[in-house]
């Protein structure tokens, strides 16, 4: 998923490169010049933002705990959402009424 992010990240700024050439606003890297080095800056930033945003246990890598704090909170989360849902069904039924269905 990572690769197809930066290829697509990289596809859509050389296109934005070649259609803006003389436009500083894309000069990523603050050289002066917009070029091919810039792709590879803005490529980079979003490498580390996506592994920034990955490192969900801040410890500085990606790896096996991540997912397994990432699988813990879903659970959770689940969890809360069967009881609500459970405890509307139950105050639906004893007034009465049926429960809404999706």
């Amino acid at each position: 998923m990572e690769i197809v992010l930066i290829v697509a990240v990289a596809v859509v700024l050389g296109a934005l490169l070649f259609y803006n050439r003389s436009s500083k606003g894309l000069d990523v890297n603050k050289d002066g010049k917009v070029d091919t080095a810039d792709i590879k800056a803005a490529v980079q930033n979003v490498v580390t933002g996506a592994k920034e945003t990955a490192d969900v246990n801040k410890d500085g890598k990606v790896d096996a705990a991540d997912a397994k704090a990432v699988q813990e909170k879903v659970k959770t989360v689940a969890k809360k959402t069967t009881a609500k849902a459970k405890e509307t069904a139950k105050k639906a039924t004893t007034r009465g009424r049926q429960p809404k269905t999706k």
